[in-house]
């Protein structure tokens, strides 16, 4: 059978898409194909987590194989989907910015029969930009999101502004104390 995922973010209320894949399929071959429909870099630790409906993380398939079996976690090279998803409205999040603690949610909407001359797992429905995969400080977005202007603090405020805001005081004066020019300047010359 073939399971139809729909994948939202909650970061951009357009984005949408449809993956078709082989309930017998990994989700290694799942996450590489998220890879492919969001245009994403296969450079980064992500993990898909089962969850219930209230979208709570319950078992984690990891990309790499932890080694230890009390982590409790199972990689995704050798889990096919069949294994924890297999009625329609079954939950997946697939963590993809472990820092950032972003994600995408997939949702089984459809089972059907295989379609004998269509290549799977395939992206069949595909609605506005994916997130951006990594969050950068160097982003306009996050400059934009966050305010930061480039503008410096010395262009904000002049001497007498510092001065009268208390800037500096921590060295007993005005800001200008090593130069001269602000009040409290006790220095010989």
């Amino acid at each position: 059978m073939i399971y139809k995922f729909r994948i939202i973010s909650d970061e951009n209320e357009l984005f949408s898409r449809t993956i078709e894949i082989s309930e017998d399929d990994t989700f290694l071959s799942f996450h590489k194909a998220i890879l492919k429909a969001c245009d994403f870099k296969d450079s980064e630790m992500t993990s898909f987590f089962v969850s219930n409906d209230e979208w709570d993380k319950e078992q984690e398939i990891t990309l790499f194989d932890m080694g230890a079996e009390d982590t409790g976690t199972i990689p995704m090279q050798k889990t096919k989907l069949n294994e924890f998803i297999s009625n329609k409205e079954d939950k997946l999040i697939y963590q993809f910015d472990f820092f950032g603690d972003r994600a995408l949610f997939c949702t089984l909407v459809d089972i059907h029969p295989k379609e004998a001359k269509k290549k799977y797992p395939t992206c069949t429905h595909s609605t506005g930009n994916p997130p951006l995969q990594k969050m950068d400080d160097n982003d306009e977005d996050l400059a934009e999101m966050f305010g930061e202007t480039g503008i410096d603090d010395d262009d904000l405020f002049s001497n007498e502004d510092r001065d009268e805001l208390g800037f500096g005081d921590e060295f007993g004066g005005g800001y200008d104390d090593f130069g001269g020019g602000g009040y409290g300047n006790d220095y010989d010359y």
